[in-house]
């Protein structure tokens, strides 16, 4: 069946959807009707099995009958952010859906110096409501709970205001050194949070990455090839999840 998340908590047996883009979506395009069942997440993360009862559609609003389910968390067991440097629109766009259905809780994009692309500050509101979107629609499709916050920051100093409990840089040149183990040493230490910041296409510039190793970032290679810059976030974050959700205690 196919989820989707309402703003309020649903704390009775009868919950009415109100709001238009979810009236649109499920009513207007998908053509549900009176006895279709769908998959509901509250603003409390709980999962809802619901059976559409009424439809009104001159208010755009439909009923539906609710049941909570105990069925298994999709959340990774810690928070992960993944902040990347701004690359192409497409990839972009690419990154935000990927890194939400490989369990992002936060998607951060800022901007560096060999960055090819560079947000006005007069479109970055629109951009970020797109990405919103985009992560929104795959956290339904790949039935998360949660869905990522996607935020922007124009410079990468500010990547220090938004640490998290363990912080990593992926930095090509630990790679080409045959840096191997400080990843998997890091994990193994069980962080509650962990972020990673990722580079553009053109790669860090030494002192940027000297700046995060200043303020306590660990440089760390992804193995030993190197990867464009879209696909690096998405091998972290398998990474994560075969170490903490594959393997067998």
């Amino acid at each position: 069946m196919e989820q989707y998340f309402v703003k309020e908590k649903i704390d009775s047996d009868e919950f009415k959807i109100t709001d238009t883009e979810n009236y649109q979506h499920i009513i207007k395009v998908l053509r549900h009707k009176i006895g279709d069942k769908i998959f509901l997440v509250d603003n409390t993360q709980s999962l809802f099995a619901a059976t559409i009862k009424e439809v009104d559609s001159d208010n755009k609003a439909f009923l539906v009958e609710t049941k909570k389910q105990t069925l298994k968390t999709t959340e990774l067991p810690l928070n992960v952010t993944i902040a990347c440097s701004l690359s192409k629109k497409d990839k972009v766009e690419w990154i935000t859906q990927k890194a939400t259905e490989l369990g992002a809780t936060r998607i951060v994009f800022f901007n560096s110096k060999y960055a090819i692309m560079h947000w006005k500050s007069n479109v970055v509101e629109k951009k970020l409501s797109r990405l919103q979107e985009i992560a929104k629609n795959a956290a339904q499709q790949s039935k998360r709970r949660v869905i990522p916050e996607v935020s922007y920051l124009n410079k990468l100093t500010d990547l220090v205001d938004i640490k998290a409990a363990t912080n990593l840089v992926a930095y090509e040149e630990s790679a080409k050194q045959g840096e191997i183990s400080l990843l998997a040493q890091t994990l193994n230490e069980n962080p509650e949070s962990i972020l990673c910041a990722f580079g553009p296409e053109g790669g860090f510039a030494p002192d940027e990455v000297e700046f995060l190793n200043d303020h306590d970032f660990l440089s760390v290679g992804l193995g030993p090839r190197i990867m464009r810059a879209e696909t690096a976030p998405m091998y972290f974050l398998s990474v994560l999840s075969y170490k903490y959700e594959l393997t067998v205690k």
